[in-house]
């Protein structure tokens, strides 16, 4: 057999290789963006479990309060009954996959989750859930006459059990993240192996077309053929490994030039490194990023180099929005309790380094409620924007401010002197939400309760730091709101 059909055949073999590589990289973007996303949701109604246990402690003491004076139960019943349903489907959809509603109430499936630790946390979450759902129903069923022996049981049970429910959801929570970064970097090493292997077929291809132009002029035009048709941009160059001998139509297009207008341009011109990031250059002077991989190749002796390189303009948006969607709160722009979580961990670590030490400031607001039931959802959320822009601005750069989920706030303080700087914050913002919000036309009157929790004086780990702080709120809360309180280890 002649050299000319085997190596024919071994360069349409090598360009449809070239194109599966090409093509599996791309879908493996594609799958690990989707799949992020639907990891994402999994984390946020995680976080959303801890939220709701919250407000169903926080109705059950509404309805003991207002059982106490004779107030009307209709609505605290009618939330309590919202909440049990909504964190019994999404507990049930952690264990064996179910539909539930999203963060936006939309329908989301929630698939199960399958890794052994967290099947665990979930599983003796589903223990402490038992007894308190079944308590709940019995409350939600009652009359009027057997609600007040119905009552105590499930607000006791509550007070017993829900800061180990809290702790559960946040280990939840935190196993999940844990689990999508490590599925997020096997997925990069797919990618990149799968690029890699696409960039080694193309040197294949470009060393088989080098071996038929040695055997008969004629098959130069092969090699274009072989290039233009390839979805990345590829470009020659000299042996001095700067300059262009040859490309094809992709990079044309991709750095807006005429055709051969490539031919004799310095590479360094076309991609250069700018605060940090590579960057291709266009002639009106526009840039936008690029990755770029660079092999050696020979011809005749003549070491030269192939350089392809891809526009990641769309996969950085991707990676960008999916970035701001895990870890911001979609309604306030806030950082959400995952990236709040993140970087309290970090301060903590700073604050131990450094012998400093940081508060930590759980914000409730108060009569949020009767803004929802009383002006709309819609009115609500506006509020809540607008208490987000008040407590930015009593917080300086260096502080972060979080939306925990629904009317609950956190702060974290870093380096603060003592309890004075921590408490002349949280009068600031007692203050400033105390004073009216005018919203469209409506003047609208809440309050804030804050609880506020020193490291390490009064916590020795995040999770101790955030249950004191919240434990504070809760008593500034008794107190009759629209004031603040210190967690101290004598109170717990």
């Amino acid at each position: 057999m002649s050299q000319a059909p085997r190596l024919s055949r071994a360069m349409l073999v090598a360009v449809s290789l070239f194109l599966l590589f090409d093509f599996a990289a791309l879908g493996l973007n594609v799958w690990m963006s989707v799949k992020i996303e639907r990891e994402a949701v999994g984390i946020n109604l995680a976080g959303r479990q801890r939220m709701l246990s919250q407000r169903m402690a926080k109705v059950l003491l509404q309805l003991e309060d207002a059982q106490r004076v004779g107030a009307p139960l209709a609505s605290s019943l009618q939330e309590l009954a919202l909440t049990t349903e909504l964190f019994d489907q999404t507990l049930q959809g952690f264990w064996a996959g179910r539909e539930t509603e999203g963060g936006q109430g939309e329908r989301v499936f929630l698939a199960p989750v399958t890794q052994a630790h967290t099947r665990q946390l979930v599983a003796q979450a589903r223990e402490i859930w038992a007894p308190y759902r079944e308590l709940s129903h019995h409350v939600l069923t009652a009359d009027a006459a057997q609600l007040p022996l119905r009552l105590p049981p499930v607000v006791a049970y509550a007070k017993a059990h829900n800061l180990e429910l809290l702790s559960l959801m946040n280990a939840l929570t935190t196993e999940l993240e844990t689990l999508t970064r490590r599925e997020a970097t096997r997925m990069r090493w797919y990618q990149g192996l799968t690029f890699l292997l696409a960039l080694c077929n193309f040197v294949g291809v470009f060393a088989l077309s080098q071996r038929r132009i040695r055997r008969a002029s004629e098959q130069q035009d092969l090699l274009d053929e072989v290039i233009h048709k390839v979805a990345a941009c590829v470009m020659v160059l000299d042996e001095d490994g700067v300059t262009v001998i040859k490309n094809n139509h992709t990079a044309e297009r991709l750095f807006g030039r005429d055709p051969g207008e490539l031919i004799g341009v310095r590479f360094d011109q076309l991609v250069v490194q700018r605060e940090g990031d590579v960057v291709g250059v266009r002639p009106d002077g526009s840039t936008f990023p690029v990755s770029a991989e660079r092999h050696p190749a020979f011809l005749h002796g003549r070491r030269l180099f192939v350089e392809t390189v891809h526009d990641v303009t769309e996969q950085r948006r991707t990676e960008a929005h999916l970035t701001g969607l895990a870890y911001h709160d979609a309604l306030t722009q806030l950082p959400n309790r995952i990236l709040f979580d993140d970087r309290l961990r970090m301060e903590m670590a700073r604050a131990r380094r450094h012998g400093q030490h940081l508060a930590v400031l759980f914000i409730d607001l108060d009569r949020f409620k009767f803004v929802n039931d009383h002006h709309g959802h819609e009115m609500g959320d506006l509020l809540l924007q607008s208490v987000a822009d008040r407590l930015r601005a009593c917080l300086r750069e260096s502080d972060t401010v979080s939306r925990r989920g629904g009317d609950e706030f956190t702060v974290i303080l870093g380096d603060v002197h003592g309890p004075d700087d921590a408490a002349h914050v949280a009068k600031d913002i007692v203050q400033r939400m105390d004073e009216p919000f005018h919203i469209q036309g409506v003047t609208l009157h809440i309050g804030a309760s804050v609880g506020i929790c020193l490291f390490p004086g009064e916590a020795h780990d995040m999770s101790s730091l955030l249950a004191g702080a919240d434990e504070a709120m809760y008593r500034a809360k008794m107190l009759g709101r629209g004031t603040y309180c210190f967690h101290t280890r004598d109170t717990e």
